[in-house]
């Protein structure tokens, strides 16, 4: 037999395929597969000669198996627990950050759409929210088509989290805290958190901290952590959905030493933190997470769809808004229906004028930029002129005596015409584009941990560990027990050499397997 046949990938495809009836996992490498003549080969076409084109097409097969979803909340899990074990610091507060991620999505088709920022435009998209830990590490994600709402989706997302994850034997009782950025300050967004047992920590517009909203101001106290003026207060704000509603809330004002000010709004009570821990642990997202995040999102294309497959909708919204439209415009035209029969026999008596004055238009001939007409001819044309402009000032006369109603008309019948025939829309296959953003996620922290233990918590972007590290050249010896790699110094940067290669001596501690059980070692 064969040895691939005999390999647990091609048995694990084989009972897939049994599951899943129409999954083929394996028939399209069976070319590939038929080449090897032992299990080493097959090892060394999955270690390194394992084409892009063939890994593209199995990769296209994965969305099949509908783990998605498991695999997010496993991957969740497992670093959730790694880095709370990792860390060894429990206290009474726990910080969460929320972050958005729009990727565009290039399809001639209609899709879902939302503003995508690294572009500056409004198009078709997907938009990934995660959600990282104190340290600023991804841990739980979500995929949402076109606009994704922070603070709509902020609170459940977590809230999944916590019931996925918690320990209701551990006993423990832990505050968390949701940092988000200003996105996430609307009204109707803040007060899905009352009665939570989560707290939250944003930033406010400017337009949205007028002096006349503020109360209860207390004493200003210097910032603990910075070059800043903090005032503990209460703010009042309206909610723009619900007229007359107001939302009273913790604020905490901050006058920075350079003459700028930013308002931060809360729901913890001054008693379990007071103004410089509130205005640290949001800031601290900064540092922490914002320019961590942005860097690993270049760096594993996290930007970049993965997908293959959309499917044809019914959207709800713009049919109902059509519909809606459409009962406006016959309302209008009800009330107007006088007015419109008027203009009606207008047009239909310039129909035939229009048309007398194309047939003298059309006898005459342009010579240098004038009219050459026969007298009688051009007596003609300019009655019919005459009497078309005395129709046109007919109909401006009727429009004006309804001018505001004849304004909403033009108004409903252009916006009719641009949303006509959207009532549907496709939807992008996700399942494959969650799977892969669960390996990229998985990557940045296994980089966060190899920088955590083998690096002395040194600080790299990325796209250096890329540039630096991760390309070197290097071989592989792969014997029955272990797996060496060899890698090829570079010696324009020694420095960074001489830090990899004690990095690498603490790599070699930590006991890491290749899935056939060969201890893996590397040397410089």
């Amino acid at each position: 037999m064969n040895a691939v046949r005999q390999s647990p990938l091609f048995e694990q495809n084989k009972d897939i395929e049994k599951d899943n009836p129409g999954v083929r996992l394996h028939g399209k490498f069976t070319r590939e597969y038929n080449q090897l003549e032992s299990v080493n080969d097959l090892s060394f076409l999955c270690g390194y000669n394992y084409k892009d084109a063939s890994l593209n097409r199995y990769i296209q097969e994965l969305k099949y198996l509908k783990v998605s979803d498991r695999l997010i909340t496993a991957t969740a899990k497992f670093w959730m627990d790694f880095w709370r074990n990792e860390s060894e610091e429990e206290t009474y507060f726990v910080c969460y950050y929320i972050d958005g991620n729009t990727k565009a999505l290039w399809s001639s088709n209609r899709c879902y759409k939302g503003r995508v920022t690294m572009l500056g435009r409004v198009m078709d998209c997907l938009e990934n929210v995660f959600i990282h830990d104190g340290k600023g590490h991804p841990l739980y994600f979500q995929t949402f088509h076109g606009h994704a709402d922070l603070g709509s989706n902020a609170l459940p997302m977590l809230t999944k989290l916590t019931e996925l994850l918690d320990d209701p034997a551990a006993n423990v009782s832990v505050k968390r805290i949701l940092v988000m950025d200003g996105g996430a300050n609307g009204v109707g967004t803040l007060r899905d958190f009352d009665g939570s047992d989560e707290y939250y920590i944003t930033i406010l517009d400017d337009n949205q901290t007028k002096e006349r909203k503020i109360k209860h101001i207390r004493e200003e106290m210097r910032y603990k952590y910075g070059n800043a003026t903090l005032v503990d207060c209460k703010i009042e704000l309206l909610d723009s959905k619900e007229p007359g509603y107001i939302y009273e809330c913790r604020a905490v004002i901050v006058k920075w030493d350079n003459g700028r000010k930013s308002v931060l709004i809360t729901d913890i009570p001054h008693e379990l933190l007071d103004a410089s821990e509130i205005t640290k642990k949001y800031f601290d997202r900064w540092p922490m997470q914002e320019k961590q995040f942005r860097d690993a999102k270049s760096g594993v294309n996290i930007h970049r769809i993965t997908g293959y497959g959309k499917k044809i909708e019914n959207y709800d919204k713009m049919s109902e808004k059509h519909g809606e439209m459409c009962k406006r415009i016959t309302q209008l035209k009800a009330e107007l229906e006088k007015p419109l029969s008027g203009i009606e026999a207008i047009e239909e008596q310039l129909t035939g004028l229009y048309r007398q004055e194309r047939t003298f238009r059309e006898k005459s001939k342009i010579v240098d930029g004038k009219r050459v007409l026969s007298e009688v001819d051009s007596v003609e044309l300019k009655n019919c002129e005459t009497q078309i402009n005395k129709c046109l000032r007919k109909q401006r006369t009727i429009e004006k005596e309804h001018k505001d109603a004849f304004k909403r008309l033009k108004k409903y019948l252009k916006e009719e015409k641009r949303i006509r025939d959207k009532d549907k829309v496709y939807r992008i296959d996700t399942e494959l584009d969650q799977i892969m953003t669960c390996f990229k996620m998985s990557f940045i922290n296994l980089c966060s941990l190899f920088l955590t233990r083998c690096m002395d918590h040194e600080k790299f972007e990325l796209q250096t560990l890329f540039e630096s590290i991760f390309q070197l050249n290097g071989e592989a010896f792969i014997t029955n027990e272990e797996k060496r790699i060899e890698l090829e110094m570079n010696p324009k940067e020694p420095e960074l050499m001489d830090k990899l290669n004690k990095g690498l001596r603490i790599l070699n501690t930590l006991n890491i397997r290749d899935p056939d059980g060969h201890s893996i070692k590397f040397n410089m």
